[in-house]
């Protein structure tokens, strides 16, 4: 009997403890938490449901500092000691833009952090090129808040798109993924002669040469994918392109090439 009173101890506290994993901690620029879901984020509140309840309360995101997900994922929104300036910065989103790191992925297999952020920066150039009315957020600044929110390539897809330019506290996301393959190589040949003439007891005796070597070339295809999202999450474009230059470094051009294709490249 004694040992089913411990199961069943431990089962109940397993199940609190389970329960507990699931709910997000909201923390009010007055210090003051609250527990619950948080069922809806929306550009200027939360949809929020207290723990052990079902009703829906909307919650202020000038009153919020922070919000603790049950992911272990934390979102900062409002500093505690200056809440209305702070404010200001998370409702000021229009017409900004943010380019997220490139996927990169060589012969199948992905590479380093740094040719993902050279990729990003790249593409950021073209676009921050053509801005007019668009405010374009440096890398710089969308890599750090990506961190200080913990996202990365890893967990990026348990994030939709709209919640990420919350997180960015932009209109409007870029995002890609450029792939390049070995493709077969090609031989250039190139050759080259040489004639001399010498003179030796009033006879002229002329020599020629012939040489001629060639050269491997590494080929390569580039298909590129770039996807812009809204802050309501609707895919404004997608679009995929195979670069016609079989250039390692090819993807330059195609990243060009798409960018204008984009409703957010003003010519």
């Amino acid at each position: 009997m004694s040992i089913k009173k411990h199961f069943l101890t431990f089962f109940f506290l397993f199940i609190s403890f389970l329960a507990y994993s699931q709910i997000d901690t909201v923390t009010m620029t007055d210090g003051k938490e609250v527990r619950g879901k948080v069922v809806k984020y929306n550009p200027n509140d939360i949809q929020f449901v207290y723990q052990n309840e079902t009703l829906e309360y909307t919650l202020n995101k000038k009153d919020i500092s922070k919000i603790t997900f049950s992911s272990g994922r934390i979102e900062y929104l409002n500093d505690m000691n200056d809440s209305t300036k702070s404010n200001q910065a998370v409702g000021d989103y229009h017409n900004k833009v943010a380019i997220l790191p490139f996927g990169y992925v060589k012969d199948q297999e992905k590479t380093n952090e740094t040719m993902t952020k050279k990729i990003q920066q790249e593409t950021y150039t073209i676009f921050n090129s053509k801005k007019q009315n668009l405010k374009f957020q440096d890398p710089t600044e969308t890599n750090a808040l990506l961190y200080k929110a913990g996202i990365n390539e890893s967990n990026l897809q348990g994030f939709t798109m709209g919640e990420v330019c919350h997180i960015l506290n932009v209109e409007y996301v870029i995002s890609g993924l450029v792939s390049i393959e070995k493709s077969g190589v090609y031989t250039s040949n190139y050759g080259s002669s040489q004639t001399n003439a010498s003179q030796k007891n009033n006879s002229v005796k002329v020599n020629s040469t012939d040489s001629s070597s060639s050269r491997i070339y590494q080929n390569y295809e580039t298909s590129i994918t770039m996807n812009i999202f809204s802050i309501n999450g609707d895919n404004l474009f997608t679009q995929n392109h195979n670069s016609f230059w079989p250039y390692e470094n090819a993807y330059k051009t195609t990243l060009d090439y798409l960018a204008k294709r984009t409703p957010l490249y003003k010519r």
